[in-house]
C-alpha cells in the first residue's frame, strides 16, 4: 500500500491491508513519506511503515515544485530497492504525493499497479498515476469519467464501517462535528456559534467535536464561553463509536468521511473544506447530496442562523431524517475492501498469465 499526507489516503489503505490479510492470507506493508500523517497513523495501527523521499507538488510554490523533482527521483529509487527486496507482487496507491514513489517504482519494475480514488474528482497524484495503472478503483461512480473507461471499477472506499444505529431522533440530540484529519478551521470557528443558537431556541443536545490538527484548548474555551458542554478531540483512531453514538453530523466532505457517514446511515450537513486540494470536496458534497438527500453549504455561503434553523427543521421531521439515513445506507458499499481485493487478484492473475506466455515464447 502506498499513499499518505492525510487520513483520507491512509485509513482506506490500512483497512484494505487488514481485510486482504484476513481473506487471502496475504501480507504487506505501507510506503509513505516522513512529513505525512502516515508517520503517526500507520505505526499506531501496528502496521509496518517504510519511508521513502517525497515532497508535495500541489498547493506549493514554484520553488517547492522544483524541489519535489529530485525528491521524487530519490523516492522512486528507494521504492524500487524496497519492492525488489520484499518480492512485492502488487502495489496499490491511494493518492497523495506519497503514492508517486511506490507506484512509479512498481511500474518501472513491471509490477501491477492499482490506484484507488476515494473522491468524485481525482487529485493530481491519481490523475497522473491513473494513466499508468493497470486498474482504477473508485469510491464515487462520478470519478469514472476522469479515467480510461476500460480500467475503472466502482468498488466504494474501504473503511472501518460503523454498524447502523437505531436512531429515534428524540431529544437530547447527539451531534458530531467532523473536520477531517487536518481539521476544518471553518467548522472549528463556526460550529460553536450554531450550537449557541440552537440552545437559545430550546433544543436539547450534546456535542462531540473532532477538530483535527488544531488548537483543541481554544475550541473547548469557545464552547465554554457559550455555556455549551462539548467533548473536543484532535483525532480519533477508531471512529466507529463516534458514529454509532451520533444522531446528526456537521461535517467536511472528504471521500473517506462520506464513506463512513454512509456506512453508519448518519444524516448530515456537509460543509466542504475550502482548503482541500483542487477544491475536490465540492463535487463530493454535490454528488453525495444528490443521492442521499443530505444538505450541504459552501464555506463562503455559510450563515450560522440559517444553518441552525435548518437543523432545527430537520429534527422536527424524524420521518425525513430516517429516510435520509436509509438513503445513505443505500449509497454505502460495505464490502468495498473485498471488491478492491477482487480487482487486485484478477490483475495479478492476468499478469502471471502474461509472464508465463512470455516465458514460453
Amino acid at each position: 500500500m502506498t499513499g499518505g499526507g492525510t487520513a483520507g489516503h491512509i485509513l482506506p489503505a490500512l483497512e484494505l491491508l487488514r481485510v486482504y490479510r484476513r481473506e487471502m492470507a496475504a501480507d504487506g506493508f505501507f510506503i509513505g513519506c516522513a512529513e505525512g500523517l502516515e508517520s503517526r497513523i500507520v505505526p499506531g495501527r501496528g502496521e509496518r511503515l517504510e519511508i521513502v523521499p517525497g515532497l508535495p507538488v500541489a498547493r506549493t510554490t514554484w520553488t517547492g515544485k522544483l524541489a519535489a523533482i529530485p525528491s521524487l527521483s530519490r523516492g522512486i529509487m528507494a521504492a524500487r530497492r524496497l519492492l525488489r527486496r520484499e518480492g512485492t507482487q502488487v502495489v496499490i496507491g491511494f493518492g497523495g504525493y506519497a503514492s508517486f514513489g511506490g507506484c512509479l517504482a512498481a511500474r518501472s519494475l513491471g509490477l501491477p499497479v492499482i490506484v484507488h480514488e476515494a473522491n468524485a474528482a481525482p487529485g493530481l497524484a491519481n490523475t497522473i498515476l491513473g494513466k499508468i495503472a493497470n486498474r482504477v478503483c473508485v469510491g464515487f461512480e462520478e470519478a469514472a469519467t476522469h479515467f480510461a473507461a476500460a480500467k475503472v471499477v466502482h468498488t466504494g472506499t474501504p473503511c472501518s464501517s460503523a454498524a447502523p444505529s437505531r436512531r429515534s431522533f428524540d431529544p437530547p440530540h447527539r451531534f458530531l462535528v467532523l473536520g477531517g484529519s487536518t481539521g476544518s478551521p471553518h467548522l472549528n470557528r463556526e460550529a460553536p456559534r450554531v450550537f449557541e443558537i440552537l440552545k437559545q431556541r430550546g433544543l436539547e443536545f450534546s456535542v462531540r467535536h473532532i477538530a483535527g490538527s488544531c488548537d483543541v484548548a481554544a475550541i473547548e474555551q469557545d464552547y465554554e464561553s457559550r455555556s455549551i458542554e462539548a467533548r473536543v478531540d484532535s483525532f480519533v483512531d477508531d471512529m466507529r463509536g463516534a458514529y454509532a453514538e451520533a444522531d446528526f453530523a456537521i461535517s467536511c466532505a472528504g471521500g473517506l468521511t462520506l464513506a463512513e457517514l454512509a456506512s453508519a446511515g448518519l444524516p448530515a450537513l456537509l460543509v466542504p473544506l475550502s482548503s482541500a486540494s483542487q477544491n475536490h470536496q465540492i463535487p463530493n458534497a454535490g454528488a453525495y447530496a444528490a443521492y442521499t438527500g443530505v444538505s450541504w453549504v459552501a464555506e463562503n455561503e455559510w450563515n450560522a442562523q440559517e444553518q441552525a434553523e435548518g437543523i432545527e427543521r430537520m429534527f422536527a421531521q424524524p420521518a425525513l431524517m430516517r429516510e435520509i439515513g436509509a438513503r445513505t445506507l443505500q449509497w454505502a458499499v460495505r464490502d468495498a475492501a473485498h471488491r478492491v481485493i477482487q480487482v487486485c487478484e484478477e490483475t495479478l492473475g492476468h499478469s502471471e498469465k502474461r509472464a508465463r506466455s512470455t516465458a514460453r515464447g
